[in-house]
Parts: C-alpha cells; sequence; structure tokens
C-alpha cells in the first residue's frame, strides 16, 4: 500500500473524520443562518476599541474642601468642585474700588461657584467682591498672607491646576499630565481656554468644543474646572478677547505698554457673548452631577465598540467615564474627533432601566443582553443614568 492510500484509508477510518466530507456540506445551511441572524442583530456590525474607557480613580479622587482641605472621600458637606471664572474683575472702572461688590455678579448669575481675580487689585477688594457675590476666591497663598482666614477665601496651595490646550493632542497632553503630576494624591483643576488673541486670527472655541474640552478633563481626572478668561479691560490691554455676558467692543482703557489695546468686531462681541452662554449651560449641567464625578469609578465591567466602516476612517477619538451615581450608574461618553461616532455599549449584566440625562431621546438597547447603542456628534458628550439588574 502506497503511503497516499494508507493516509485516506486512516482519515476513513478514525470516527472523528469519517464521513467528514458530507458533513462539511452541511455546514454551509448553518453558516447561511448564522450570517443571517447577524445581519438582522442591529448590535452585531460594530468593533471594539481599545483605551476609551478611562479609569482615573478606583478609590475616590483627590478633592478639594471649602476650607482649601484636600479629602480623601466624598463629603455632602465639605466638598467642592470649582466651576470658576479666571481673570475677573471686582470692578470695571479705574477708579478707586468704590464699589467692590459689583465685579463678581455676572459670574455668580452664569452659575460659577468661584473665581480668580486679577492679582493686581487689591486682596482686601476681591474679598469683598466675594463676599458680595457669594463666590469662593481661589488663590495660592502667598509668604505675605501670614495666616489670614476669610470665608470667601479657598487656599488652592495643594491643588494641581493643568491647562488644557486646544484639540486633540492638548487633550491627550492634559491626560497624561494628570497622571504625571497628581498621581492620584493631589486634586486636580483643569484650566480650560475661553480667550483668544483674536487680533492674531485666533478664534474663541464654539459652545461643542467648549463642552468637549470640560468633559474631556472630566473624564481625564479633573475635579474643578476654572475658564480662562473674562473679557474686560484688563484682558484687552494684554491684547485678549475673553467671555462675558455683555462684552464692549471697546472699554476704552489704554494698555501703557508697546501692547494696543485689543479693539473687538462685532463678530467678536457675538462670539464672546455665544461662549458665555455656552460655559454657563456647561456650570449648570455639571453641577447636577457633582456628587457622582467626586465618588470612586464604578468597578463595572462594560466595552466601548464603534459601527464598522469601510474604508477604514480616521482614529476613533472617544473616551468614557463610569461612576455610582443615585443607587445605579453615570455614564459620560465624549467624542473629541470632528466626526459623528455610532456606538455600542455592552454590560456584564442586563440593564434594568437607562435614560440619557442631556435630553429625552429614546436609545435603543437590548436589556437581556445589556446592550445599547447610540449616535454622537462631532465634539459631543452623552450622558446616561443607568441602572442593571442585581
Amino acid at each position: 500500500m502506497t503511503r497516499t492510500a494508507a493516509r485516506v484509508a486512516a482519515r476513513k477510518a478514525d470516527p472523528l473524520i469519517r464521513g467528514w466530507r458530507p458533513r462539511r456540506l452541511t455546514l454551509l445551511p448553518l453558516i447561511l443562518l448564522l450570517l443571517s441572524s447577524c445581519a438582522g442583530d442591529p448590535f452585531a456590525d460594530y468593533a471594539p476599541l481599545d483605551g476609551v474607557i478611562q479609569h482615573p480613580y478606583p478609590y475616590a479622587p483627590p478633592q478639594t474642601a471649602r476650607d482649601g482641605a484636600t479629602l480623601t472621600a466624598y463629603d455632602p458637606a465639605r466638598s467642592f468642585f470649582p466651576l470658576a471664572l479666571s481673570g475677573a474683575l471686582v470692578d470695571y472702572s479705574r477708579g478707586p474700588y468704590s464699589n467692590p461688590a459689583r465685579g463678581f455678579t455676572a459670574a455668580l448669575m452664569a452659575d460659577f461657584n468661584a473665581v480668580t481675580a486679577d492679582p493686581e487689585q487689591p486682596l482686601a477688594a476681591q474679598l469683598a467682591a466675594a463676599d458680595g457675590a457669594r463666590l469662593l476666591l481661589l488663590r495660592a497663598r502667598p509668604d505675605s498672607w501670614g495666616e489670614l482666614q476669610h470665608a470667601a477665601l479657598l487656599d488652592a496651595s495643594e491643588t494641581v491646576v493643568i491647562a488644557m490646550a486646544r484639540g486633540t493632542d492638548g487633550a491627550d497632553a492634559f491626560a497624561r499630565r494628570v497622571r504625571q503630576q497628581a498621581q492620584g494624591r493631589r486634586p486636580v483643576w483643569a484650566l480650560l481656554p475661553a480667550s483668544a488673541r483674536t487680533g492674531n486670527g485666533e478664534t474663541l472655541p464654539d459652545a461643542a468644543e467648549a463642552r468637549a474640552m470640560a468633559f474631556t478633563a472630566i473624564v481625564a481626572g479633573a475635579t474643578g474646572l476654572i475658564w480662562l478668561g473674562e473679557d474686560n479691560y484688563a484682558a484687552r490691554n494684554a491684547g485678549r478677547l475673553g467671555i462675558a455676558p455683555v462684552p464692549q467692543m471697546d472699554y476704552g482703557i489704554q494698555a501703557g505698554s508697546s501692547i494696543a489695546p485689543l479693539k473687538a468686531t462685532p463678530g467678536d462681541v457675538a462670539a464672546s457673548r455665544r461662549l458665555w452662554d455656552a460655559v454657563m449651560q456647561l456650570n449648570r449641567r455639571i453641577a447636577r452631577i457633582v456628587p457622582a464625578l467626586l465618588q470612586a469609578d464604578a468597578p463595572d465591567r462594560y466595552t466601548v465598540a464603534v459601527r464598522m466602516e469601510d474604508p477604514p476612517r480616521p482614529p476613533v477619538q472617544l473616551r468614557s467615564l463610569l461612576k455610582a451615581y443615585d443607587g445605579g450608574l453615570l455614564l459620560i461618553v465624549v467624542n473629541g474627533g470632528e466626526q459623528p461616532e455610532d456606538f455600542r455599549i455592552g454590560f456584564s449584566r442586563a440593564i434594568r432601566s437607562l435614560a440619557r440625562l442631556d435630553d429625552a431621546e429614546t436609545v435603543q438597547m437590548d436589556d437581556a443582553r445589556g446592550l445599547f447603542r447610540d449616535r454622537i456628534a462631532p465634539r459631543g458628550v452623552r450622558i446616561y443614568r443607568i441602572t442593571l439588574a442585581g
């Protein structure tokens, strides 16, 4: 018997192989059935993504108390999440501070809870203005303060303040600096751009970019946001356009330096007002979920996947964060990219309830399999309230 004939005989004698050819033919209907079932499954055509799920704090994040102390657990009576306006002036006049409570009131009306003031203004005037507007004044303590105590003063000396540059690279650099500088031991506040040198061709962020920057910082581990900065004569003297509820084209102040005061165009004024309104809405939106943001990351396992497309597209810029919230979960999904994304979230347990907190739109889900899918706009944010089966 030849070697080939022996192999054939052995294959026919093997009970696992005997009859193999007919059985392979019977697999074809099964394969077709599986393909047809996948085609009818709206959750099937998605590819899992690596690096989307952020997990900066397995324990409660280091956070700042209203008296400046660093807390290692959330305390409803003491924990503070700054939503601050930077570069605020106590008064818009050039003369003495005859009415120091005047200048910070606009920040309060836009749901800021804190300010960082122009350091050239007298500290006494800043504290009086903060008292009058019921805001906290955030400052790092210089030696000249001594043991100064004041109800409106929050000593931020132990806090890491990290600036976020605009664009995807800025967001990635911010996340790296949070890991490197805070190392999970110090509170982190994000310094977000709300000003621009419009005379050099720069533009202010629009509402979508501001929203993406704020929630990207939160997802990376920020426990406070500072918007830089207010539109006033000091900003214009430095050649910058900021944000204000009623920005002026010209504040009429001379710079006293080689930099000419910036005079805004009607378009600049409109952009400043739009961004002020957008940040005000963000302040209100974030304030509602602060108790969740200052808790430890939720331990529940989940996956993030995006719809597969042909040809391949640019890298997806989704980031997500899961927190315990009101007896359930709070899921934040941020799209830092310039294109919309169809995505799918999958939990290891069945979904009992799910709602989008930003609107009342219905989300398609397969609750038994722990799946739901949604679409997110470029530089968009989705926030969900979720409960899972026990």
